[in-house]
């Protein structure tokens, strides 16, 4: 999570660590949740297509065990920024660029502790009718292009006494 939990403005992802879009994506809401800061409550949730994408599940367990040790924004731009190198040893290679204590990582990735939590958001968007990635919801409402976030946001904020009561969204053509 980032952001304000006390947000009225809330964008929560659903991803993948080795989706091309997502990655496409990253750096965009990177600057939209820097831009906003504690105005907009940011969630990202694991959504592996590990049909498609055979790295991407302990990926998003990696991130998790960055997780435990306050890294995972840190982690999630770096996986975002090496996509095409997501192997385990990348994965426990880039925990030591970040500085994390790795046996303590290594020992949560090589358990798969994190299995469960990646298995709940995977199971929620499912719920939510997440089919692809990235899938971009704003305020509870899945955008049908995750493109237009930006200028609904600037259309939020817009607004007169923005940020101080639930805004609705209209929904995405």
């Amino acid at each position: 999570m980032k952001g304000s939990p006390q947000a009225q403005v809330l964008v929560e992802e659903f991803a993948d660590f080795q989706c091309p879009a997502c990655g496409s994506a990253a750096p965009v809401l990177k600057r939209l949740a820097e831009q906003y800061g504690d105005r907009v409550q940011w969630k990202y949730y694991h959504f592996p297509l590990v049909q498609i994408h055979p790295f991407a599940f302990n990926a998003a367990l990696a991130s998790e065990c960055a997780n435990d040790q306050g890294k995972f924004w840190e982690y999630h731009d770096m996986l975002y920024s090496r996509q095409t190198n997501l192997s385990k040893g990348d994965l426990k290679g880039y925990a030591e660029e970040l500085g994390l204590d790795t046996e303590s990582f290594n020992a949560c990735l090589d358990s798969r502790a994190k299995q469960g939590l990646v298995r709940n958001d995977m199971a929620l968007g499912e719920q939510r009718g997440v089919n692809g990635t990235p899938s971009i919801f704003l305020n509870g409402q899945l955008l049908q292009d995750w493109t237009t976030l930006e200028a609904r946001l600037a259309t939020i904020f817009a607004e007169p006494d923005a940020g101080t009561t639930q805004t609705e969204v209209a929904p995405s053509n």
